[in-house]
């Protein structure tokens, strides 16, 4: 693509999926957590809870295996398999439901200054999944071709490596000279991902007043915003939407009018 097809951005905005753009009382998570134990210890023969052990260390428990070589070149184990495996039948309609907020909220997203991305550590087929039971899967990704950064698109990094944020970066076509890093903002429900992008320069936002296990978060010295929901996003970083009722809202609400009459 030409540099005309990609103009610089005042600001690039990073929106994790699971438990950042939807609040579920990690419903979702902890079948996913379940499903990833059921599948090391039934088919790599790992101890249990040495997947989610993984999990919190490297960001992923696929990418603990890689590193520690767990599973890794034996003939029984896949890696499409497992991803396959592991995000199949996921109770996601049971627990996401359409929020029509949160899509109002992102059409606001002020696209001339702005370019937004979701950005999970899981694949791009549950991610989908997600936001389609949100109700924004083609409002808001296909509508606009905004990209769905997966754990394949970042050559199986996590959020916990430097090296995923790069990939992104290039994936959005951040400028590097000069240094866009504070124009890249993470929005994140991990302590351990939103240090990583402090730490590479970016602005973060950490989503969830507590933790899992009920520990506060308000205090984190990494988060440069603390919310308990992403619909508190715009309240905090107003200068990456339109105002409400802006001219160009009006004209897009015309738009759809029209589209759902023809």
């Amino acid at each position: 693509m030409t540099e005309q097809e990609h103009p610089v951005k005042d600001f690039y905005l990073f929106l994790d999926c699971d438990d950042t753009l939807y609040r579920d009382d990690w419903k979702v998570a902890l079948s996913l957590t379940k499903k990833i134990n059921d599948y090391t210890t039934n088919v790599l023969k790992l101890p249990d809870g040495k997947a989610y052990e993984l999990y919190k260390k490297y960001g992923t428990c696929l990418r603990g295996l890689q590193v520690e070589g767990l599973g890794v070149g034996r003939p029984e184990f896949d890696t499409e398999d497992m991803l396959f495996q592991i995000h199949d039948q996921l109770p996601i309609t049971e627990s996401i439901l359409p929020n029509a907020d949160l899509n109002a909220m992102l059409k606001r997203i002020d696209l001339e200054r702005v370019s937004p991305c979701v950005f999970t550590a899981s694949i791009q087929e549950h991610a989908t999944r997600c936001l389609q039971a949100l109700g924004i899967y083609e409002s808001f990704i296909v509508k606009n071709q905004f990209p769905i950064i997966d754990v394949r698109s970042v050559n199986f990094y996590t959020k916990h490596d430097i090296e995923a944020l790069e990939f992104a970066r290039k994936i959005v076509k951040c400028p590097t000279v000069p240094d866009y890093s504070n124009r890249c903002i993470l929005v994140d429900d991990s302590q351990t991902n939103i240090r990583v992008a402090k730490q590479a320069g970016w602005q973060t936002v950490l989503v969830g007043h507590k933790t899992r296990d009920g520990k506060s978060q308000l205090d984190f010295e990494y988060a440069d915003h603390v919310i308990d929901t992403v619909a508190e996003l715009e309240g905090i970083l107003p200068h990456l939407f339109k105002s409400k009722g802006s001219d160009d809202e009006d004209e897009e609400e015309k738009k759809e009018e029209e589209d759902a009459n023809h």
